[in-house]
């Protein structure tokens, strides 16, 4: 029961995020908002505020802006409303970016989630002191110790577990001098890597320890950390397509299942899953399929090449039929995951 609610709230944040992108873009270029929803299904809670209506529904997946003149099928809902104010009568430009305005929140939450990871969380990082000595290897032979602190190998400073590691593997077979520190007094081992695979080794495995970066290198490296999840999503879609990658679909009962798992080993495999769910989000969002954001994107590009609108009816049709494909999907997976935890 915790992971289920715990889920229910994390993707409704991530959800929540995401429609209110669109929100707030649309507020800005003008739009008349009929109505801003979290869930969908019959309302649990409504009430109004100005001219638009907020909602929380029964079913919490999903969630929908009701933009005057989005959907032809809306037209006596639009009655009224001033033909500037209508999101069809905007300029491609304006709608494409109210329709992006969606996942770039999801990007920028992930980015955030990734930043608490590594600023106010923390990563655990390997350090330059031994935790292990494994026997028979050249360190064990040479007479390092677990709680040794390799400073510097043949004279050269070593700063992080990454330098030892990158000298030692170009070293096989060849002679090397380690400088260590053992209760505060100062020790050279001489000792020659064996290969193994093609890299020098010398058979010791490092402590690690909780780090914190500043603000200002958090904040970038949650960006970069974004940038990395979404390159390595785009590589496993086209993977799938081409079917080099066997194609791993969860559905929100694997994910309830993978997400107490993270909850349960610690908040910083949670939030980072969290900043990954949401980066895929987005990502999955602007893929070209019926009823989301990217077929949208498609449709204006569309326009902005002929010159003139698609037809509004059709193009509603199209995202109808897509909505229940992409309902039928939904059902299909959960029933894959319920097939997996039975299993």
């Amino acid at each position: 029961m915790p992971e289920i609610i715990l889920a229910v709230v994390l993707l409704g944040i991530l959800v929540t995020f995401h429609e209110l992108g669109h929100f707030l873009a649309g507020r800005r270029a003008g739009v008349y908002i009929h109505e801003f929803s979290i869930g969908m299904g019959p309302a649990l809670i409504s009430w109004q505020k100005g001219e638009t209506k907020y909602s929380i529904r029964l079913i919490p997946l999903g969630g929908f802006n009701r933009f005057a003149g989005e959907d032809a099928r809306d037209k006596e809902l639009d009655e009224g409303v001033p033909e500037d104010r209508l999101l069809n009568n905007l300029p491609p430009e304006k709608r494409a970016g109210i329709i992006f305005a969606g996942p770039l929140a999801n990007l920028l939450i992930a980015s955030v989630a990734f930043f608490l990871v590594f600023s106010v969380i923390g990563v655990y990082a390997p350090t330059t002191t031994i935790s292990e000595v494994m026997p028979g290897y050249p360190a064990d032979v040479a007479g390092m110790r677990a709680g040794d602190k390799v400073l510097a190998i043949d004279g050269i400073p070593v700063g992080s577990w990454e330098d030892i590691t990158a000298t030692v593997r170009q070293r096989a077979g060849q002679p090397i001098s380690l400088t260590v520190e053992r209760d505060g007094e100062r020790l050279q081992m001489s000792m020659v890597p064996v290969d193994v695979e093609g890299a020098g080794v010398i058979g010791i495995r490092p402590t690690a320890a909780l780090r914190r970066m500043n603000p200002v290198r958090g904040l970038y490296q949650g960006v970069r950390e974004t940038l990395f999840v979404s390159v390595m999503w785009f590589q496993g879609l086209i993977g799938i397509i081409s079917g080099k990658v066997a194609p791993e679909v969860a559905g929100p009962i694997g994910i309830t299942q993978i997400l107490g798992e993270a909850a349960r080993t610690g908040p910083g495999e949670l939030a980072y899953l969290f900043g990954a769910l949401s980066a895929n989000l987005a990502l999955i969002n602007l893929l070209p399929i019926p009823a989301l954001d990217g077929s949208r994107l498609m449709f204006l590009a569309l326009e902005k090449l002929r010159g003139r609108p698609i037809d509004p009816e059709k193009e509603s049709l199209v995202h109808f039929i897509g909505f229940f494909l992409l309902i039928a999907l939904f059902v299909f997976v959960s029933y894959q995951d319920i097939l997996r935890l039975v299993r």
